[in-house]
């Protein structure tokens, strides 16, 4: 049984950093990007979000993002 517990919790604690994605709302000097990985230097990073959902509302508000 012990085994059990120690072999879950391993699972859980190499797998639970995965969950902790972040989005990026990047901008290239043409449009708006939103990104699960950092965005390259040459793009200009207007923001990190925690879910797509955060990222995208804000994509919404950026100048930047609505001339796209």
């Amino acid at each position: 049984m012990k085994k059990y517990v120690a072999a879950a919790l391993l699972v859980a604690a190499f797998t639970t950093p995965a969950l902790a994605e972040q989005y990026y709302v990047a901008y290239d000097g043409k449009r708006c990007e939103r990104m699960s990985h950092k965005p390259p230097e040459k793009m200009n990073v207007l923001g990190v979000y925690k879910n797509k959902h955060a990222a995208d509302k804000a994509m919404e508000k950026f100048d930047q993002c609505r001339k796209s």
